[in-house]
């Protein structure tokens, strides 16, 4: 009968671990195959919005390679880490500005312009037909990993969060095309 138990005990373990496993892939995948969501944050800022991955590291491995060889580049060693965020930002910006008529070494007639406020620098100069202009960019992201909604929010308290990823760009001409947030598991 102790047999029996034992047995019975070991199977309900064996499914329920099953299971979890299961909910775990299903979950990677509709974050693998989702689209981002847009919204504006309190300051007016483009924020996005996805869930993140949960992948063990063979599965990262079959899956996405080419992040592995790209951690292997940064010279870590893959099975270290714990968390991978990956986020392409676009920028655009038109800016009109005044040349400025001016002559270097006394003889050399050019046209210059500067151009500055709190994300871009530029700086240009025209001499004859050719153009040289100088482009600094500066952008903070931030980027947020959080439990966030309900895998099933109709059972209230007793479902799961899902891993969800937010991110945001400082500069309003900034706008966010790709993110992916992958969360390692050692086991």
């Amino acid at each position: 009968m102790l047999l029996f138990g034992y047995m019975a005990f070991q199977f309900g373990r064996m499914y329920f671990n099953e299971r979890k496993e299961k909910n775990r892939l299903e979950g990677s995948w509709k974050a693998a195959n989702q689209q981002i969501v847009f919204y504006k944050a309190k300051n007016g800022n483009l924020v996005v919005k996805n869930d993140a991955l949960q992948l063990k590291y063979k599965e990262l491995k079959d899956i996405y390679p080419e992040i592995i060889s790209e951690i292997k580049n940064l010279k870590v060693n893959p099975r270290q880490v714990e968390h991978y965020s990956e986020t392409v930002v676009h920028q655009q910006k038109d800016i009109v500005t005044t040349l400025k008529d001016s002559v270097i070494y006394d003889t050399i007639p050019v046209r210059v312009f500067n151009y500055q406020d709190e994300f871009y620098t530029i700086k240009g100069i025209a001499i004859a037909d050719t153009q040289k202009v100088h482009i600094e960019s500066r952008d903070s992201l931030i980027q947020l990993v959080y439990k966030g909604e309900r895998y099933k929010p109709w059972l209230l308290i007793f479902s799961r969060r899902k891993l969800q990823q937010v991110v945001s760009c400082k500069n309003p001409n900034s706008k966010i095309e790709y993110s992916r947030s992958i969360l390692l598991q050692n086991y």
